[in-house]
């Protein structure tokens, strides 16, 4: 199949330790992936460490906000809903890393975490829900994702993702990921299947396949 107008992004979800799994698997198939990381649990037990976070991001990889303690946004407010968006971002920072792109847990934002996350200094936002989105998107701090990849989603229906939304004209495919394990949790796909996925997203970018971070599309990079 030739592409021609579609693009890929591959995110995944909290910082779970799990997720470092993927990372030579990302590196050998020349992919980029968006880590949202919640910082407060950076470096504690389940949790990528501040330098596993720099080994991703130094291959590549775009290291993202997801708030520091993973709240619903629309149950907190004021300063407290600032201090989980902009101490995050300002933690991931601190770090040394470019922190542009944010996701909202559970994919749930109003009005006024929306205007946090702009406040606190991100470019874009994404959702869990609604994908696929456009390019350029309609709403960069709206974006909207495919549904959740969880324990029963299997390599055929990833790859339909990507090949119908080609054959409805193309758009932008954005995957989440979770866990990245074998029966671990409801939200996690096995290392297997997450590699055979690379694997074919990795030679189909010979075939026209964008695969960018959230944060080069957005930047139109």
């Amino acid at each position: 199949m030739v592409f021609k107008d579609t693009v890929v992004s591959l995110t995944f979800d909290d910082g779970d330790a799990d997720n470092y799994s993927v990372r030579s698997v990302l590196a050998d198939n020349n992919l980029h992936a968006t880590f949202y990381v919640v910082s407060g649990f950076t470096n504690s037990n389940g949790y990528m460490s501040d330098d596993q976070l720099r080994d991703l991001y130094n291959d590549g990889n775009e290291i993202g906000g997801h708030t520091l303690s993973h709240v619903k946004l629309s149950d907190v407010r004021g300063e407290e809903l600032r201090r989980e968006v902009c101490q995050d971002r300002s933690n991931l920072v601190a770090y040394g890393f470019e922190v542009t792109s944010f996701a909202y847990p559970f994919g749930h934002y109003d009005d006024e975490s929306r205007q946090v996350v702009m406040d606190c200094g991100y470019g874009n936002a994404r959702g869990v829900s609604d994908g696929p989105e456009t390019v350029p998107p309609a709403d960069v701090y709206g974006l909207r994702a495919m549904p959740y990849v969880v324990s029963d989603t299997r390599f055929p229906k990833m790859v339909r993702y990507v090949t119908e939304v080609e054959d409805a004209g193309g758009g932008w495919v954005i995957f989440v990921f979770h866990h990245v394990c074998d029966g671990c949790d409801q939200y996690a796909i096995k290392l297997e299947v997450f590699s055979k996925f690379a694997q074919w997203l990795g030679e189909q970018q010979s075939n026209g396949l964008v695969v960018k971070t959230v944060g080069e599309v957005v930047d139109g990079r």
